[in-house]
C-alpha cells in the first residue's frame, strides 16, 4: 500500500474518532440539560416552583416534576428512573446507604378539622388518643357530642410516616380510620364532614379547612423553624450520587437565598 494511502486512512480514522467523540459529548450534554424529579406530593409544589424559577434563568434546561409519594421518590432515584427523588420524611438507615440527601426545607404537618368544629386546639396527648382510638367523641376534647371521624393517609405516604413517627415513634394508628389516598382526598373529606379530623402538608391548606393549634402553638413559618411546632418533617431532594452538573446547579439554586425564599413562600402561602 502506498504511503499516501496509509496517511489518508490514518486521517480518516482520526476524523471518525473525533466525530464519534463529539457526537457522544453532544448526546451526553443534551441529556445533562434535562432533570426529572419524582416523589412526594408534599414536595411537588415546592419543586415545581423552584423548577419554574430555575428554567426562567436557564431556558436551555428542561425540568419535569411528578408526584407519587416519598417511597416512589426513593425507589425512582435508586433505580435511576429519576435524577432527583423527593421525600417528605426522614429516611431509614438502609434507604440512606446509597443516596445523598439535600434538605431544602421544613414542612409543618397541619391537623385540620371542618370550619364548623368549635375545637381550636389539641394537645399531642389528645391527638394521640384520637388516632389510637381511645378518644372517640369530640366532647372528650371540648367539642360537640358527636363521634370523631378519623382520617389518615395511605401506607407509603411520607406525611403519614412522619405523623406516626412524631406521635407514636412508628406505631400504627387505629385500624378503623378512613384511609385517604391523597392530600386532595383528605381536604375533601374534612371539608364536607363536620366531625372529621385529618392531617396534611402546610402547602396544601385552603380556606375550607380549619387548622388546629397543637399544644396551643399555631402552625407558622416561625414556629416550625424554631421547633415550637413539633409536628414537622424535612423536605428532601435525593440523588444517587453526590450531585453534579446541572443537577447540582439546580440543587444549589434551591438552597440559595433566592431558592429558600421560593420554598418558604410556597410552603406558607396559606397560613
Amino acid at each position: 500500500m502506498k504511503t499516501g494511502n496509509i496517511y489518508l486512512l490514518i486521517i480518516v480514522f482520526i476524523i471518525t474518532l473525533t466525530l464519534v467523540a463529539v457526537s457522544s459529548l453532544v448526546i451526553h450534554e443534551s441529556g445533562s440539560r434535562e432533570i426529572k424529579i419524582v416523589g412526594s406530593t408534599t414536595v411537588q409544589p415546592v419543586a415545581e416552583a423552584l423548577a419554574q424559577a430555575y428554567m426562567e434563568k436557564h431556558p436551555d434546561v428542561k425540568i419535569t416534576v411528578q408526584g407519587g409519594d416519598s417511597m416512589v421518590g426513593i425507589k425512582s432515584v435508586q433505580s435511576e428512573k429519576a435524577n432527583i427523588g423527593t421525600a417528605s420524611r426522614n429516611l431509614t438507615q438502609k434507604e440512606s446507604e446509597d443516596l445523598t440527601q439535600y434538605q431544602i426545607g421544613k414542612d409543618g404537618i397541619a391537623v385540620v378539622v371542618n370550619p364548623n368544629n368549635p375545637v381550636n386546639s389539641l394537645t399531642t396527648d389528645q391527638l394521640k388518643g384520637i388516632y389510637e382510638g381511645n378518644l372517640t367523641n369530640w366532647k372528650q376534647v371540648g367539642g360537640k357530642d358527636e363521634p370523631i371521624h378519623v382520617i389518615t393517609r395511605e401506607v407509603g405516604s411520607g406525611t403519614r410516616l412522619a405523623f406516626e413517627d412524631t406521635l407514636f415513634r412508628g406505631k400504627l394508628v387505629q385500624n378503623n380510620a378512613t384511609v385517604a389516598i391523597s392530600t386532595q382526598q383528605v381536604m375533601q373529606d374534612v371539608a364536607v364532614l363536620p366531625s372529621a379530623v385529618g392531617y396534611l402538608s402546610t402547602n396544601a391548606l385552603n380556606p375550607d379547612l380549619k387548622i388546629l393549634r397543637i399544644n396551643n402553638v399555631s402552625l407558622t413559618e416561625e414556629s416550625v423553624n424554631n421547633g415550637e411546632y413539633t409536628l414537622q418533617r424535612p423536605l428532601l431532594f435525593l440523588v444517587k450520587e453526590p450531585a453534579s452538573g446541572v443537577v447540582k446547579d439546580f440543587i444549589d439554586f434551591a438552597l440559595s437565598p433566592e431558592g429558600q425564599s421560593i420554598v418558604n413562600k410556597t410552603e406558607y402561602k396559606s397560613v
